[in-house]
């Protein structure tokens, strides 16, 4: 789930702190059932990579979905957690969800 304090500050979805930074998007573009094309922004060096080999960050409810995926990862000051904000579109509709990011690069290449 995605929290946000009265002012409409993203929240840490592991610690609940407003110090977040967002810093990679990952789009898995596909048509229906189609294969992906994997494709990475670095909102912090602007570079863009894309047919990455590896997908970005996927959510459990509909993992790959039938159609394209988007997740924009962040990162905490008040804790050593990363997240993903996942968005997939399946069958009609788009599922929100928070997943670990894992240890994705913040000031780097996205990986």
């Amino acid at each position: 789930m995605i929290k946000t304090d009265a002012d409409n500050q993203l929240l840490c979805p592991s610690c609940g702190a407003e110090w977040v930074h967002t810093d990679i998007v990952y789009v898995s573009a596909r048509h229906e059932d189609g294969s992906f094309n994997e494709i990475s922004v670095n909102g912090v060096t602007g570079q863009v990579v894309t047919n990455r080999p590896e997908p970005g960050p996927v959510g459990p409810t509909q993992n790959e979905g039938r159609r394209h995926r988007m997740a924009v990862t962040g990162w905490c000051e008040h804790c050593p957690g990363r997240f993903a904000l996942v968005f997939t579109q399946h069958k009609g509709v788009t599922f929100v969800e928070t997943v670990s990011a894992g240890d994705r690069s913040v000031q780097g290449d996205p990986v």
